[in-house]
């Protein structure tokens, strides 16, 4: 009994020793062997894959990619070079790559070779290159273990749309459509390839500043260099602080007013204006006339938005939005919003003192305000021809005492109507009603 159980154990013992050298790594110092081979076990392994998209800082012309390799065969204090080279994936373009001198020394058996993959030619293609060792060149070493004499690259350059970035969502609206260049362009801004990343593009703060900065680094660019062309869209937001434009000039200020961040924001949407387009469509001084059109109709629809939606004090309207007036440009005019058959109020106090509204009329107490304010050195404001706030409390428009009230509203009456009646009779095809106060 005791004989059979020491046999067994002894088979078991063979059997385990015969796995192990299955196992074992190749005889290093076996002299007959003097070969070379990728240092993987499985074959997956032999495989690797790098997309530049994901290591988008600094625009990396090329990345390493590190591979291990390994000795079969004595160790030697002797130099002994392996030659590295590449052939062709089937069903793929062929990657690019720079391959260095591999030589092992010093009793060197196994090391790490870089190899410098190129940026593909073209974006959204996966192309790829296989690795292997020339063992026929002389004094070269010779094939290791079958099965790991090759090794493959797949790169490609593919890039992928961050969450929160999608035309639903508050990114657009400061950041402007995403495309692969502006998502390199704001790695590079910000200096980090995740930006995007862990709901940066929900969060409000973080927006803004990725605008502001943005524009700013843009506005450079362009300033530095005048005749590059400027790619990257970045939408204007009245919620950002800009610094003033380097080609806002005198004549910028005198038509379009001191310089505000807000207001030109309001103007820049007004006119389609961006990143890509903002000096030739607002830093013309010859197209300033016409801004100062487009930037005196933005102002009327923008103080209808503050009385009937935001219910703002009159007197506050131009510390959102205002834009110089000029008795000698024409301008199109908005009804307002308290001056109309519709809506709290119905238009009854300015109808009182104006009569029916008509754009033809609305224009000429314009006119006639303004020039009022000229001739008297008083500060014209639109509003003030409409000193107005809803007041929710009586669901009815109500005088804003803040902007002067009904006294306001009656020195331009006076005014307008001097100016009506110093026409001859049948001038104008509007009236205005016969107050006495």
């Amino acid at each position: 009994m005791k004989i059979g159980n020491v046999n067994i154990l002894l088979c078991l013992l063979a059997i385990v020793g015969l796995s192990a050298c299955d196992k074992q790594e190749p005889d290093f110092f076996n002299e007959k062997n003097n070969g070379i081979y990728f240092d993987y076990e499985t074959a997956a392994e032999l495989t690797t894959k790098i997309n530049f998209a994901d290591r988008i800082l600094g625009n990396p012309e090329s990345l390493p990619v590190e591979v291990k390799t390994k000795l079969l065969g004595h160790i030697s204090q002797d130099a002994r070079k392996a030659v590295l080279k590449t052939r062709p994936v089937e069903g793929y373009p062929e990657a690019q790559v720079i391959l260095p001198e591999v030589e092992f020394k010093d009793g060197e058996y196994q090391k790490y070779v870089s190899i410098q993959v190129l940026r593909p030619a073209e974006r959204e293609t996966e192309y790829a290159i296989c690795l292997y060792f020339d063992t026929t060149e002389p004094g070269a070493l010779g094939a290791g273990i079958a099965g790991r004499g090759e090794f493959t690259i797949f790169v490609q350059e593919t890039y992928t749309r961050p969450t929160g970035w999608d035309e639903k969502d508050w990114a657009v609206s400061y950041l402007g459509n995403w495309t692969p260049d502006k998502h390199i362009f704001f790695v590079n801004l910000l200096q980090d390839n995740n930006y995007a990343a862990n709901g940066a593009l929900y969060d409000w703060n973080k927006l803004i500043s990725y605008n502001t900065q943005a524009v700013e680094a843009l506005r450079r660019m362009q300033q530095e260099n005048p005749d590059t062309e400027i790619t990257i869209d970045i939408p204007f937001s009245t919620d950002c602080n800009y610094s003033k434009p380097y080609y806002w000039a005198s004549e910028h200020e005198k038509y379009l007013g001191d310089y505000s961040a807000s207001t030109f924001a309001l103007l820049a949407a007004a006119v389609g204006a961006n990143t890509s387009n903002e000096v030739e469509l607002l830093g013309s001084e010859g197209r300033l006339v016409d801004l100062n059109r487009i930037a005196v109709l933005t102002m009327m629809r923008n103080y209808n938005m503050y009385y009937s939606s935001w219910t703002l004090s009159t007197s506050q309207f131009s510390k959102n939005c205002w834009f110089p007036m000029f008795p000698n440009i024409e301008y199109e005019v908005v009804q307002p919003d308290c001056w109309t058959d519709w809506g709290i109020g119905s238009g009854q106090k300015p109808t009182k003192y104006y009569g029916e509204y008509s754009d033809e009329k609305y224009r000429f107490m314009i006119s006639a305000w303004l020039e009022h304010c000229i001739a008297t050195d008083k500060e014209f404001m639109l509003w003030q021809l409409f000193p107005l706030v809803i007041d929710w409390g009586v669901f009815d428009s109500v005088w804003d005492d803040a902007a002067g009230g009904e006294e306001t509203m009656k020195e331009c009456y006076k005014v307008i109507k001097a100016a009506y009646d110093a026409a001859p009779a049948g001038t104008y095809s509007f009236t205005f009603p016969e107050l006495v106060f």
